[in-house]
């Protein structure tokens, strides 16, 4: 109460005082422990902090300055820890309210704020609650349709886009006009206008609504000014321009990309950010080939000059990862290797013979594995008499190997699967396969033709569709 109320005194001066060219904003975050909170903006999903408050006696921060700050979007920047990264939330500063109060909680900041003296800022916190919500189903809609494709997913990812732009234009219907509903107007998700014309097939219809949604996406925002990297929201939605709205296909996605970079090339810091960043991600992704798009981008790009960012250990760097990348692409043949069983026998996974083999590079002190190997084997009693083989390998070597045994010995894997390592690397799995995260899975044809491949975790619907579409 003690606290409330010196925020009550703090705002009874601002209300007497004209407005101030800098803040002053009182801010309690609860449960951190870490002595230092910044204030600062964002650039592009970086975070420049401008300058700092120290931890108060009754735990609270007092972010004031007095240097000439433009009404619009800044960041609190706060660390876990002494060496952590930095991260943080959004704020407005805004005319008439440049001196306020914030209670929120560092972990979810914009989930059961108190926020007195800024109502722009309780809107901006409300439409962001919201739209955590609102975004994950849309999200998880999108996704199973880019995994299964067929007609219900379609209307289910049509339903999701209509209430995820439900939830925005009312939203905008129920605020007070300003900065908040301003930006929300920005990022509208476009909808094409309903048709009179004969209704089509869903494939046709997708195709449709995607070339509407190209044409009209960036119709309320100019990609070329400094609100692209220092709006999070605009880089967001960016992102999702040729993440989430285009088929799953590569050559729908670099035309969206080329699309992005053609319209940042006057804003030179904007163009230069965002062609890295877009770059640097695509050489984590490889599922819905996006291997495949990273690699046209650095050969078009990096290799071309054409990326003035690069320094030559980037293009280095980026043509090795490329050269590995082409070699696994989807439809090519999976490089051979000579393994080892727990008997110490020679196999070689040239000689594997099924409809489809998945491989699952792993580890077992791996928390996503130990998540994801169970799942395979709950689904594996769906699909193995369709002609399905499962080949562990464990990425453990000398004196380690026998950790991989030990693993396997407190587990109740299938006794089909064939379970290999690779105790002396003669196989040098690790660049060979492209091995930079765990689990690392690909699925194999009866040729050994790669048709699939994914790092990082998979949910069990997720295999299941996969394993579903190749085991027809």
């Amino acid at each position: 109460m003690k606290f409330i109320l010196s925020l009550f005194f703090l705002l009874s001066v601002a209300v007497s005082t004209n407005a101030q060219a800098g803040c002053e904003i009182l801010v309690r975050l609860e449960h951190y422990t870490y002595d230092t909170l910044w204030f600062g903006t964002t650039y592009g999903k970086r975070v420049v902090p401008d300058f700092f408050a120290l931890k108060q006696a009754d735990g609270s921060f007092l972010l004031k300055s007095e240097k000439p700050l433009e009404q619009g979007m800044y960041a609190i920047i706060y660390k876990r820890a002494a060496n952590a990264a930095l991260q943080s939330f959004q704020v407005w500063i805004v005319e008439g309210e440049r001196k306020f109060s914030l209670i929120t909680n560092y972990a979810a900041p914009y989930d059961s704020p108190t926020i007195i003296g800024s109502p722009e800022n309780d809107q901006l916190y409300r439409y962001l609650r919201q739209f955590q919500l609102a975004d994950a189903a849309l999200d998880e809609a999108i996704a199973r349709w880019r995994y299964i494709q067929d007609e219900t997913t379609w209307q289910q990812r049509v339903k999701a886009e209509e209430d995820f732009r439900k939830f925005q234009d009312d939203f905008i219907a129920g605020a007070k006009a300003g900065l908040t509903t301003h930006l929300v107007g920005q990022i509208l998700l476009p909808l094409p206008p309903a048709t009179a014309k004969p209704s089509v097939g869903w494939e046709q219809a997708s195709e449709a609504r995607w070339a509407y949604q190209r044409a009209h996406f960036f119709d309320k925002m100019s990609l070329a000014t400094l609100d692209f990297l220092r709006h999070p929201q605009w880089l967001d939605r960016t992102d999702f321009f040729w993440l989430g709205l285009p088929p799953p296909h590569p050559d729908s996605t670099k035309a969206a990309i080329e699309s992005v970079f053609k319209q940042l090339e006057p804003y030179a810091d904007g163009y230069n950010y965002y062609q890295k960043y877009v770059i640097n991600s695509l050489a984590k992704m490889s599922q819905f080939r996006l291997d495949e798009v990273y690699v046209y981008f650095v050969k078009n790009y990096l290799s071309t000059g054409r990326a003035t960012w690069a320094e030559p250990n980037d293009v280095k760097m980026a043509v090795s990862n490329a050269n590995t990348m082409e070699r696994l692409f989807e439809g090519k043949q999976a490089p051979p290797a000579t393994l080892m069983d727990r008997n110490n026998n020679p196999v070689s996974l040239k000689d594997i013979k099924s409809k489809l083999t998945l491989i699952i590079f792993y580890m077992p002190d791996c928390g996503h594995c130990k998540i994801e190997l169970p799942i395979i084997a709950k689904l594996y009693e769906k699909y193995k008499d369709k002609g399905m083989q499962v080949v562990p390998i464990c990425l453990k070597n000398g004196e380690d190997t026998k950790q991989c045994w030990e693993y396997l010995d407190t587990q109740d894997f299938p006794k089909e699967w064939l379970f290999l390592a690779d105790p002396e690397r003669k196989a040098n799995l690790v660049p060979v396969f492209g091995v930079k995260g765990f689990p690392r899975i690909f699925m194999l044809d009866e040729n050994r033709n790669i048709l699939y491949k994914r790092s990082g975790e998979s949910t069990e619907w997720q295999l299941d569709a996969l394993f579903g579409r190749f085991l027809k």
